[in-house]
């Protein structure tokens, strides 16, 4: 048993992490407030949320509000379908942008609150509590964490004890309903390479390079290509079956679990640089990544 007061200097150090980053969650509100979801500040100005929550609620006069009650109309901007994230922008919010936690902070058992925003109003965010139960899920793509979403915090902040951003929570797999027992949260690394592209308004779609490589490693370097699919960005790159791929854009891709994971950062439109060992000499390849088919 944890010595006497240890539970109490947690559950302050809990709500003082809760107080700290309540400035920088927001409300999503639509249309006659008849639906209310979660955002966090990430920059001046700019909302990120969950995009299945925005889709659920729509974006026609959608306002954003701080959990002081003041509301701006909000402005689409883009959205990001490989991380299920959305941007929102509304001049005049001067929301203060959440302080983002070193990557260190998003280890393995990690204590982790997530904070969303109440349907109810009031000052302060909603709170549930777990630990970061797993790292570089879904390809790299989000964090797992066992603390409870719903649908009213989902586009919230995951923080830890510090009150800093780990990450965005997402829903990021529809195979999972909301007693799964699991929730996932996109961590910053992801966030930040394309975060000015979402502030401009892009969509970015997931990229596709029209390469199958094998379920099992095997013990040569990077991965084997196996194969090439017709009029595919690969093949108007020159690849071939047999061919092995070493990096991509510089990032080492000696396994089927590395190669996915510097895949998931790839969306369609995207110029990559793919270095290849074909017939045993090494070259650089630079296509363009394609939407999937």
């Amino acid at each position: 048993a944890p010595p006497a007061g240890a539970l109490g200097a947690l559950s302050r150090t809990q709500a003082r992490a809760a107080a700290a980053a309540a400035p920088s969650l927001v409300r999503i509100v639509a249309r006659d407030g008849r639906a209310v979801r979660s955002g966090v500040v990430v920059a001046p100005g700019l909302v990120l949320t969950c995009a299945t929550a925005i889709d659920a609620v729509g974006v026609d006069d959608v306002t954003i509000e701080d959990l002081g009650g003041r509301s701006w109309p909000a402005r689409w901007r883009g959205r990001d379908l490989r991380l299920r994230l959305a941007a929102l922008a509304a001049d005049g919010l001067d929301a203060p942008p959440l302080a983002r936690a070193p990557a260190a902070a998003r280890a393995e058992g990690t204590i982790a609150l997530a904070l969303g925003t109440s349907l109810a109003g009031g000052g302060l965010p909603t709170v549930t509590t777990g630990i970061v139960s797993a790292v570089g899920r879904f390809d790299g793509r989000a964090d797992q964490t066992d603390a409870p979403l719903d649908g009213s915090n989902l586009g919230g902040a995951l923080v830890g004890l510090d009150g800093r951003l780990l990450g965005v929570t997402v829903h990021v797999d529809d195979r999972l309903g909301a007693r799964s027992g699991v929730g996932f949260a996109v961590p910053w690394a992801r966030i930040a390479p394309v975060l000015e592209r979402l502030r401009n308004g892009d969509e970015l779609e997931p990229g596709w390079l029209g390469v199958t490589i094998p379920r099992e490693d095997d013990a040569m370097p990077g991965v084997l290509v196996r194969a090439v699919a017709p009029g595919s960005p690969a093949a108007a790159g020159g690849l071939r079956a047999g061919d092995r791929l070493l990096a991509l854009d510089g990032r080492p891709t000696h396994g089927r679990v590395a190669f996915r994971e510097a895949l998931a950062d790839v969306f369609a439109g995207r110029r990559l640089t793919l270095t290849v060992l074909h017939d045993g000499v090494g070259r650089s390849v630079t296509l363009i990544a394609g939407p999937r088919p």
